[in-house]
């Protein structure tokens, strides 16, 4: 059987959405309430950015939000791939750069301080898929793109995210019912 990414994929009502015009910590608080409505917690990796008409603007991803919270941490990732990753390298760097302190020192005045929109990534071409498309094509779109994820479109308006985690739930229950 061939199954559509609308048939997997996660839906906006399941998803974080956030004004682009927020802050972090109004955008930590609405991530957590979308969190919290998933008994199986949040299988999404990003939230999805508005604009003031409610269109979608980009999204914010996960990584990107905890890097915002230190800007410094760009610079030491710079100088990090020069060296490689291994702990003493990264040891050694993070004193470099005076990040060995707690990261979230300070988060709730940098989580009121900083705007989402300074912190939101606008999707790439090859990010988005169709709602009517086989999981077979988002899979290849993921393997290809390296991305974990895909925004899925019905028409021209935003329906959803189809997210590795979504895809490797359907393996795990596909396999699980085959009578080897």
């Amino acid at each position: 059987m061939r199954h559509k990414v609308k048939e997997l994929m996660t839906g906006l009502s399941e998803i974080a959405v956030i004004d682009e015009n927020s802050t972090l910590f109004e955008a930590v608080l609405e991530i957590d309430m979308a969190r919290t409505r998933r008994p199986d917690g949040m299988r999404c990796p990003a939230a999805v950015v508005v604009d003031q008409e409610r269109k979608v603007g980009g999204f914010l991803e996960f990584r990107t939000l905890l890097r915002g919270l230190e800007p410094r941490l760009d610079e030491f990732i710079e100088s990090a791939k020069k060296g490689g990753f291994s702990p003493d390298k990264i040891g050694l760097e993070l004193q470099k750069y005076g990040l060995r302190d707690d990261a979230l020192d300070g988060l709730c005045h940098k989580a009121g301080e900083i705007l989402i929109k300074s912190l939101m990534t606008v999707p790439e071409e090859s990010q988005i898929t169709n709602a009517e498309d086989s999981i077979n094509e988002a899979i290849y779109q993921m393997i290809v793109s390296g991305h974990d994820y895909l925004f899925v479109r019905d028409g021209q308006a935003l329906a959803g995210v189809i997210s590795l985690s979504d895809i490797m739930s359907h393996i795990c229950d596909t396999v699980k019912a085959c009578r080897i």
